[in-house]
């Protein structure tokens, strides 16, 4: 297992480039849980050379729910903008693996966030419990900002 961390935003350039196979995509769209993605062809192209583990299974897992921009809002923020309900972001926070990877998806997939992948996959790639708060926080500093008065 390299100590390195992956370049993100390549590995994202690399999925979304049109020498990745079509099928390799759909593979990764169709699976249920990040677990799942171990036993893709997929991930196997997506991290050439390496043995993946669980962090290269969240990352891959969530690979087609985000598109890419540099300095790009956070997710927290995004999703406050799109009026998503607390709850679904606590359910989020609250649930271990790998629930919290589905839960995550199934919001990705709602809102279709464009993420900084050099932030969002440093995330998905540590996703400890401070990664969570840090989510949760900045959903609810969006959400409430006193300069727009707090948001229903």
């Amino acid at each position: 297992m390299s100590a390195e961390l992956p370049d993100f935003v390549t590995l994202k350039m690399r999925y979304d480039n049109e020498s990745f196979p079509t099928g390799a995509r759909a593979e990764l769209r169709r699976v249920a849980e990040p677990e799942d993605v171990a036993l893709t062809p997929a991930l196997y192209r997506l991290f050439p050379g390496q043995k993946p583990d669980d962090r290269h299974w969240r990352l891959a897992f969530l690979l087609p729910c985000c598109k890419h921009a540099a300095k790009a809002k956070s997710l927290g923020a995004q999703l406050a903008e799109a009026k998503v309900a607390e709850a679904r972001v606590l359910q989020v926070a609250r649930s271990h693996a790998p629930l919290d990877m589905v839960q995550l998806r199934r919001l990705l997939t709602h809102i279709e966030p464009t993420v900084d992948w050099s932030e969002f996959g440093r995330m998905i790639w540590f996703w400890k419990p401070e990664d969570k708060r840090k989510f949760v926080e900045e959903f609810y500093i969006a959400r409430f900002n006193p300069a727009k008065g707090d948001k229903k």
